[in-house]
Order: structure tokens, then sequence, then C-alpha cells
């Protein structure tokens, strides 16, 4: 793991650790190079399963330039 990827997941930990976050996904990349892939907490407050960079969050977040630019026109 690098020290960004290492950085980034302490980060992730202290939000869900301190309840300012339930469940989080970072994704990164630098020249269409992914550097940072980091989860923490769960997807579901209800259910309890852990995240993991398998969940929708990256994929609708994604989506949200699209539908902007759907919206805009």
């Amino acid at each position: 793991m690098s020290d960004l990827q290492e950085q980034v997941k302490d980060v992730l930990d202290k939000l869900v650790g301190s309840g300012v976050e339930r469940g989080i996904q970072v994704a990164a990349y630098i020249d269409g190079v992914q550097v940072v892939d980091a989860v923490a907490g769960v997807a579901d407050a209800r259910t309890g399963p852990s995240s993991d960079t398998r969940d929708g969050v990256l994929r609708y977040a994604i989506g949200n330039g699209a539908m902007a630019t759907v919206v805009h026109q």
C-alpha cells in the first residue's frame, strides 16, 4: 500500500470513527492512473455490510457529471 493510500485510509477511518461519516469512499487518479482507492464504514446503516470498492457509490458519483450535462442541455 502506498503512503498516499495509507494517509487517505487513516483520514477515512478517523471520519467514520468520530461519527462524522457512516460510510465513505475515495478514488483519485493522476494522468489516468489510479493512485488512491480507499473505503471505510458501512454501505448501508440498516443492514450494516462493510463498504468496499465494488459499491455503487463511485459509479453513482461518476454519473453526476453526465446527468448535469443532460439537465443543462
